[in-house]
């Protein structure tokens, strides 16, 4: 019996997914394909490896061969690697959000290390405001970016757009906020992509504010909307367990975002268009998880 890598990787996508047409999505072939791949792989070992339902799942002989199946596939992608990694040499600026988790960017650049091992990787971590401002002067040669749909932050015609997403309004699990009030704001600072609209917002609403706290790192707002210090604008993705949805939000609108990818022009092409690849592989996998 032999087993072929591109069946097993397609195993693997396929209950990664929970879906055919994800799995092709990833993969970058058609359903068709990914359907007959697993078909195939089925034929061979004469056995069901997965259940096809409205997710699809691993049967315990699906469960037993994916635990082969990715030291399979992640030697065989190791071995390509290296026989084709690249000699060019430089160094990369890549400035990123903190929507970037550090698993995930640690993900990234071991791959893309593997594949161009001369290339130095600058890591910069800020507010898009800014990065935007990076990028625009050349510091940065590619940005991972939160940017509102409309106005002055709105994604370039080039920018690659990976997901986009509503914002929520965020407070501590046992603070009380009253929008007849002076609401405290819990703020990301100047450079924040969406500060103008939230202000605008809370015009429109009659509600007054007062900042209680202008801070960059998520952390940080993450913190103090913990402790109950105030309000604050964010993806859904961040709540942690010590917040809650603030009831009054909804008088308040807020704009939705896209996280996207800028890429500069100038400079050796492969590299970068190689790490963009990579970062558009883990943040479309994970984006909206």
């Amino acid at each position: 019996m032999k087993l072929d890598v591109e069946s097993l990787r397609a195993l693997q996508t396929v209950v990664d997914t929970g879906g055919f047409t994800e799995a092709a999505a990833r993969l970058g072939v058609t359903q068709s394909a990914v359907s007959w791949k697993i078909k195939r792989l089925e034929e061979r070992v004469g056995l069901d490896l997965v259940k096809r339902g409205q997710r699809v799942e691993a049967t315990p002989d699906g469960a037993d061969l994916l635990s082969y199946a990715h030291q399979i596939v992640s030697a065989h992608d190791a071995a390509v690697l290296h026989l084709t990694r690249s000699e060019i040499e430089g160094v990369l600026r890549l400035g990123s959000t903190e929507d970037l988790h550090s698993e995930e960017l640690v993900e990234v650049l071991a791959r893309f290390g593997r594949a161009y091992p001369n290339i130095r990787i600058d890591v910069r971590v800020q507010v898009s405001g800014l990065l935007c401002e990076w990028f625009d002067s050349g510091d940065v040669d590619i940005a991972i970016l939160q940017l509102c749909d409309e106005g002055e932050f709105a994604p370039q015609p080039d920018d690659l757009v990976l997901w986009s997403e509503d914002l929520v309004w965020v407070q501590g699990l046992e603070a009380a906020i009253d929008p007849t009030g002076i609401v405290p704001l819990l703020s990301f600072g100047p450079d924040c992509t969406y500060g103008t609209q939230v202000d605008e917002s809370f015009a429109r609403a009659g509600i007054r504010t007062s900042l209680a706290l202008e801070c960059p790192s998520l952390r940080g707002v993450q913190s103090a909307v913990e402790a109950g210090l105030g309000v604050a604008a964010m993806n859904e993705q961040n709540m942690t367990s010590g917040m809650r949805l603030w009831p009054d939000g909804h008088k308040v609108p807020l704009p939705r975002v896209s996280y996207v990818i800028r890429t500069a022009t100038h400079g050796d092409r492969e590299p970068i268009e190689a790490l963009r690849s990579e970062l558009v592989r883990t943040l479309e996998r994970n984006g909206n998880d």
